[in-house]
């Protein structure tokens, strides 16, 4: 789990930093580039904690169940009921909006869910499944 300090800045400071970031991550620019920082940027658990959230939200508004998602992103029932309340609540609104543009859809699903490995599959096993996939 991320670590977040005690020790936070002024608002002002948080808001003008994020802002700086979020107009990184949005910059014209190569997608290659975009995903070097990023990459660069976050950990390997930040990356897995925010593709997990970004796949919970997906799948919550094709409408998987809550065990199907738990089974398919090994994630914790807490997890997957949290972001279910945040979306009930009008949070994530634009994440949620964004997925249902016609460009998203494009056999998102069927790659999302090539990606994640059976619970039954060995790393040897998704390995060689992955490689298979060229990814």
């Amino acid at each position: 789990m991320p670590h977040v300090s005690r020790h936070t800045p002024v608002r002002k400071v948080s808001d003008k930093i994020f802002e700086t970031l979020l107009e990184r991550v949005a910059a014209k620019g190569s997608v290659r580039d975009r995903k070097s920082f990023l990459t660069n940027l976050l950990t390997p658990t930040e990356r897995i904690m925010l593709s997990k959230r970004f796949a919970i939200i997906y799948m919550l508004q094709k409408g998987y169940s809550f065990d199907a998602i738990q089974e398919v992103l090994r994630v914790s029932p807490s997890t997957v009921a949290r972001l279910w309340t945040a979306i009930q609540k009008g949070k994530h609104i634009d994440v949620v909006k964004q997925m249902q543009a016609p460009q998203f859809e494009r056999s998102f699903a069927e790659f999302f869910l090539d990606l994640m490995p059976p619970m039954n599959m060995s790393k040897k096993q998704y390995a060689e499944r992955m490689r298979r996939l060229g990814l």
